[in-house]
């Protein structure tokens, strides 16, 4: 539990804005009624929420206190049924057609990736199984591409969000020490994006690696390898630790890299199944300032995936885009920096 506390001090070393509480996320406990079983369970209800932690460049916002990404969902824990407070109600139960309702109950159509019988709570289930869900709910819909899209995103937000990494105390107590003395200044500015700033950070920590003592490069690594891991720069998070595993006692670097890689697999396979839809929303998108944010997104994707050439190619198709929202040039001048710091 030490470690976790001082990965606890860290997060809070780059929470980088600290408004009063009553500006935090506020929920409330609900019970809902499941429209295809019937089966009641319990739920949250967001009341409130803000951004103080940033936006990330793939649109995940951040907020201070609980993530509204881990609160939204709702799985029923007998049928599986997911979705939204909405997609519980009446008249969504009312506009249910009965093949929908048979294909779920009779046909077994939904396919959990956790044992639903294991958890007596559905708020206890991991966000990105309910997202999961969700996507598959909305596929027997027949839902645009788009949305679907979006429920797989929201499953690797979920993943990023809960990203942990244990390391041997001594190693996170010197890393906080470490960021603190160099970074401390712009941890608490709020002059800019947090998550913009935080990735700033790591790419620094890991360009003062290169040219530090021993113990400082290893503390300089560990905080980059942290803070690309938990924005999602999961490429550079992993050059972060191919760099940092000579420093480490050969256990300690097996454990971190094998926990390192096991999150980055999840969070890339709901990536990559948000890309597949994005691709074919592309396909019959009409709106134009659509169709640019999806090819903006897919395009966003790609480049954490650590395909920059495919990255590349969808940017230049969102500049094609004459009805482009202008906040997405102001984007992609944001990740073709990271792109040109990573090669």
């Amino acid at each position: 539990m030490k470690s976790r506390r001082y990965f606890i001090f860290i997060m809070l070393v780059v929470a980088m804005l600290q408004p009063v509480n009553v500006f935090a996320t506020q929920s409330s406990s609900m019970q809902l009624q499941c429209p295809v079983c019937n089966n009641s369970l319990s739920a949250r209800e967001l009341m409130s929420t803000n951004n103080f932690g940033g936006v990330d460049t793939d649109f995940m916002q951040r907020p201070m206190g609980a993530s509204p990404i881990l609160i939204r969902p709702a799985t029923c824990l007998k049928c599986g049924f997911s979705g939204y407070i909405d997609d519980f109600s009446d008249k969504a139960k009312e506009n249910m057609p009965a093949t929908f309702t048979k294909a779920i109950l009779q046909e077994n159509a939904l396919k959990p990736a956790v044992e639903l019988a294991s958890f007596t709570d559905q708020i206890d289930m991991p966000a990105w199984a309910k997202y999961d869900l969700i996507a598959q709910v909305r596929k027997l819909e027949n839902s645009p591409a788009g949305d679907i899209a979006h429920q797989y995103l929201c499953a690797a937000w979920s993943i990023r969000i809960e990203a942990f990494l244990s390391m041997p105390e001594e190693d996170l107590k010197k890393m906080t020490e470490f960021m603190d003395a160099k970074f401390a200044d712009r941890f608490k500015s709020r002059d800019k994006n947090a998550s913009v700033t935080n990735v700033e950070i790591a790419f620094d920590a890991l360009k003062m690696s290169e040219k530090a003592e021993p113990q400082d490069a290893r503390s300089a690594l560990i905080g980059a390898m942290f803070l690309f891991h938990r924005y999602g720069e999961n490429p550079n998070a992993l050059k972060a630790m191919q760099l940092l595993a000579p420093l480490l006692a050969s256990e300690t670097a097996k454990v971190t890299e094998e926990a390192l890689k096991k999150g980055i697999y999840q969070e890339q396979h709901f990536q990559k199944l948000a890309v597949e839809n994005f691709k074919t929303a592309i396909a019959t998108e009409t709106n134009a300032e659509m169709k640019a944010r999806f090819c903006y997104l897919t395009g966003e994707i790609y480049r954490r995936l650590g395909d920059l050439k495919e990255a590349r190619a969808w940017f230049e198709q969102v500049r094609a885009i004459k009805e482009r929202p202008a906040f997405l040039d102001e984007m992609i001048v944001e990740v073709e920096k990271r792109m040109t710091a990573s090669e």
